[in-house]
C-alpha cells in the first residue's frame, strides 16, 4: 500500500529542501520525525598568545662555472652558517637541512641553443630558536657568518604549547556556533536541543613573514614578534525542539 504525505509536510520538506540548496552557512531541517529536525550552522573561534619560539629558513646560495666548485663553496657557507647558529645556543635538534639543491644556469641571449654558464648550489636550513632574545643575533650572525651566498627565505613565530592554544580556539569556535543558532531559533519560534554533530572544518596558524636578506650595519636586525593567533573553523548541529 502507498501511504501519501499530507500536503503541509510536503511544503514543509520542499521549503527545506530549497533552503539547503541556495547556499550559506546555516541550514534549518523542520519535520514531524525527531532525526529530521535540526539547525546546522558554522562557528570561527580564535585564541592568541605571545611567542616564545621562532622559526627561520636560512640558506644559502653559491654559482661557479663548475659542479665541484660551486659545491666546495656551498658546503664552506653552509659550515660557517651553521656554526654561527650553533654559537647563539641553537641546540642540533632544532637545526634540520630542509633543501639541497644543485642547478644550472642557462645564457638564453645567444642565438640558437641555450648554453650552461655555470651552477648554482643550494642549502636551505630550518632554524628553531626556542630564545626570542637570541633572535635578532641569530640572524645577523648567520648573515655575517654566510656572507653575500646567505638567504633569509622567511620568519614564523609560534608557541611552543601549540594544543593549549588549539583547545581554547576549539572551544570559542562552539561557543560561535552556538550562539548563532540560539539567534535563528529564537527568530524561528523554536528551542535550541542538544548538539547532535560537531566536524572541524578549518584550523589556520601564523603565516611565515618575509625578512630581509642582508642585515643593516652597526645596528641589529629589528624584529617585533607581536601575538600568534590560530584560527578554528566548526560545523555543529543542533536539535530543535518545539
Amino acid at each position: 500500500m502507498t501511504r501519501t504525505l499530507p500536503l503541509a509536510a510536503m511544503l514543509l520538506l520542499a521549503a527545506a529542501l530549497a533552503a539547503a540548496c541556495s547556499g550559506g552557512d546555516t541550514t534549518i531541517v523542520t519535520g514531524e520525525a525527531p532525526m529530521e529536525t535540526g539547525i546546522t550552522v558554522s562557528g570561527t573561534g580564535e585564541a592568541s598568545a605571545a611567542p616564545d619560539m621562532a622559526t627561520i629558513d636560512l640558506g644559502i646560495e653559491t654559482f661557479a662555472p663548475t659542479v665541484a666548485e660551486a659545491r666546495d663553496r656551498a658546503a664552506r657557507a653552509a659550515s660557517s652558517l651553521i656554526a654561527s647558529v650553533k654559537a647563539n645556543g641553537v641546540a642540533d635538534r632544532d637545526i634540520q637541512t630542509r633543501q639541497v639543491g644543485v642547478n644550472p644556469v642557462y645564457d638564453y641571449s645567444r642565438p640558437g641553443q641555450p648554453v650552461i654558464t655555470g651552477y648554482t648550489v643550494s642549502n636551505i636550513l630550518t632554524v628553531r630558536v626556542r630564545d626570542l632574545d637570541r633572535l635578532s643575533r641569530v640572524i645577523d650572525d648567520a648573515i655575517a657568518a654566510a656572507g653575500d651566498t646567505v638567504r633569509v627565505n622567511g620568519l614564523q613565530f609560534g608557541v611552543s604549547d601549540r594544543e593549549a592554544l588549539l583547545e581554547t580556539a576549539r572551544k570559542n569556535a562552539v561557543a560561535d556556533a552556538r550562539k548563532r543558532a540560539e539567534t535563528y531559533a529564537a527568530a524561528a519560534g523554536v528551542r535550541l536541543g542538544g548538539v547532535i554533530a560537531i566536524s572541524e572544518t578549518a584550523v589556520s596558524s601564523p603565516m611565515p613573514l618575509a625578512v630581509p636578506r642582508a642585515a643593516a650595519t652597526g645596528e641589529g636586525t629589528p624584529i617585533e614578534p607581536g601575538e600568534s593567533t590560530m584560527t578554528v573553523s566548526v560545523t555543529v548541529r543542533f536539535a530543535l525542539e518545539r
